[in-house]
């Protein structure tokens, strides 16, 4: 069913792959590369949440309502990936349960992938995040 709804698509250095609250229908998986995560902080500045590089996944706003990208993807050198349509790929999980099933299976684990690799770049920055903290900071990454 992947198959189906893929195709190959090639990103420059600096492009611009989707933008924070233009509507989520898709995603990637990168093949080389590498693409920033980013949020704007106003006044046109810009916080780097992430880099993802060949093998990861890039995107998954088009599965939670309201399909709206949460941040701004950009490409930090040339990259390469596989583009999956996630609209169709949504009406075929309701339409195949099972394959909904498998499918949000592995996007869960995308996404706690994603949420441990987050604390452990804050803990690299600020170690008293850490959970034992005495202090009892650390505890929003909990759960």
């Amino acid at each position: 069913m992947l198959a189906r709804c893929a195709m190959s698509v090639k990103f420059d250095a600096g492009q611009t792959i989707f933008r924070e609250g233009e509507p989520a229908n898709r995603f990637y998986l990168i093949l080389y590369g590498a693409v920033a995560l980013q949020s704007r902080t106003g006044a046109k500045g810009v916080d780097q949440i992430a880099t993802l590089a060949g093998g990861d996944v890039l995107g998954w706003s088009w599965m939670i309502p309201p399909f709206k990208w949460h941040f701004d993807a950009v490409a930090i050198e040339a990259t390469e990936a596989v583009f999956f349509y996630g609209t169709w790929l949504r009406q075929q999980a309701d339409v195949h349960p099972e394959f909904g099933y498998e499918l949000m299976k592995r996007v869960v684990e995308l996404l706690i992938h994603r949420l441990q690799s987050a604390r452990h770049q804050r803990l690299l920055v600020d170690p008293a995040a850490a959970p034992n903290d005495p202090r009892g900071q650390g505890r929003q990454l909990r759960g």
